[in-house]
């Protein structure tokens, strides 16, 4: 955890933060679950690689995904970051443990970078695009399908909404504890939040009604010259 720490204190230097900042592994948190006044960022598609501690294999993983809850405290002028790497068992072994992800430092360094442009963004309030980001980069060659029966993310629902996410998700939607509060109750009594209404083209549209307003008037005006040629031949 050293090397996170020292690197994240790094990033908050180089973007001129006065206040103090920690940042404190957590294994307990969870998706969507939040204290009152927390946010919630996780960075999605990271290359990870893995060791047996039984069997001693080793395995690379591109979905390993990083969740991350924040907090500021304007009264004590400091934040805090707890952060949470979802693990992943060996397939080899009959009954393997979770083992914790490794990183490359340059991946670390991406990551963090992210973390303090959401911090800056949603506590801040300074203009961040989604394009001041750093993709992740996969730099090693990952053999096989995604083993989500082994995967602690697909066991606790992170990687299906993953798939449902841009393939460069970095700006996961930020949700704080009433947002996630309102969440989990629409879940449970089976309803989705709204959407925004789209609109469908109707087959009584305005192309449609000039048309019919067209065909109209010929037909009137068709009437008209056979009405005026009947009552002349009728008066001779």
């Amino acid at each position: 955890m050293g090397t996170w720490q020292d690197i994240f204190a790094a990033k908050i230097a180089d973007m001129h933060l006065t206040e103090s900042w920690t940042l404190q592994e957590d294994d307990s948190l969870q998706v969507h679950v939040l204290k009152p006044g927390w946010k919630e960022f996780v960075q999605r598609r990271v290359l990870g690689r893995f060791q047996c501690s039984q069997c001693f294999h080793e395995w690379f993983s591109a979905k390993v995904h990083i969740l991350f809850h924040m907090r500021r405290s304007r009264s004590r002028g400091r934040g805090m970051v707890w952060m949470r790497a979802f693990r992943q068992a060996c397939r080899r072994c009959p009954e393997p443990r979770l083992e914790e992800p490794k990183f490359s430092q340059d991946t670390m360094k991406r990551l963090l970078h992210n973390l303090v442009l959401k911090i800056l963004k949603y506590f801040y309030h300074l203009p961040i695009q989604p394009s001041d980001l750093l993709e992740v980069v996969v730099d090693a060659r990952v053999v096989g399908p995604h083993d989500s029966a082994r995967c602690e993310g697909c066991q606790l629902g992170v990687c299906s909404e993953s798939r449902l996410a841009p393939a460069l998700d970095a700006w996961e939607p930020l949700m704080d504890a009433d947002e996630a509060r309102t969440h989990r109750t629409l879940k449970r009594q089976g309803m989705k939040p709204c959407a925004t209404p789209t609109h469908h083209p109707s087959p009584f549209d305005s192309n449609f009604l000039w048309k019919c307003c067209c065909i109209g008037s010929s037909l009137f005006c068709v009437l008209a010259v056979l009405l005026f040629v009947l009552l002349y031949f009728t008066r001779k």
